[in-house]
């Protein structure tokens, strides 16, 4: 009887939980401005998906949905070219309202205005990328000051001064529950599986017989 109780409570925390880890493929979406924050240039998805390249000033939107809880974990590659833009990002919304200073909920990473933004808003500051540093991983615990649900992810390209001859990719982006499950392979390979919710339930029954075996010996 307590076997079965013991069983019963492992499989209501196996149940209970959920973990997700996914490259975003770029090809899956169409890109809308957001927030009347584009003013001039374009969006180019290469690399089969993995990477968009935006130019100019620009801040585009998929509609890709995404929970973010307080152990979320933001993945991506970045690389900026031609001039030094404003800022450079990636955000979360639920709508296509942009109002001046409501960035908590954006992670900007570098630009000649991440100054002013480590200022202000200094939970969104991860960085101080400039164009020409090549291609950098960001890993950001982005779950330690946003969470919530959201229906779209944003990417910045800011550069109201010089709104052409700015260019920036965001590769292999990630958004995955926790550190443990982020995908460490590259975009388009074989991803590695998860164990099932009934796997992981067979694999405590299994450790919680064992355990009553060696009680019994």
């Amino acid at each position: 009887m307590k076997f079965i109780k013991q069983a019963l409570i492992t499989a209501a925390l196996c149940f209970s939980s959920v973990a997700n880890a996914s490259f975003v493929n770029f090809d899956d979406y169409t890109f809308s401005s957001w927030g009347n924050q584009t003013k001039t240039g374009t969006q180019i998805v290469s690399d089969n998906g993995s990477t968009v390249t935006i130019s100019g000033n620009r801040w585009v939107d998929i509609l890709h949905g995404v929970t973010l809880t307080s152990s979320s974990i933001l993945k991506f590659t970045i690389e900026a070219t031609g001039l030094n833009a404003e800022l450079y990002g990636i955000g979360f919304e639920t709508d296509d309202t942009y109002t001046y200073g409501s960035i908590d909920n954006f992670v900007f990473v570098g630009g000649t205005q991440i100054a002013k933004i480590t200022r202000e808003n200094p939970l969104t500051a991860f960085g101080s990328y400039a164009s020409g540093d090549g291609a950098v991983d960001f890993t950001i615990d982005v779950g330690s000051y946003i969470t919530g649900l959201f229906d779209r992810m944003v990417f910045v390209l800011d550069n109201d001064k010089n709104q052409s001859g700015s260019f920036v990719s965001f590769s292999n982006v990630q958004v995955c529950d926790n550190a443990l499950v982020c995908q460490t392979l590259d975009f388009g390979s074989t991803p590695v599986s998860e164990p099932t919710h009934l796997g992981l339930l067979a694999m405590a029954l299994m450790v919680i017989y064992s355990s009553r075996r060696k009680k019994m010996i």
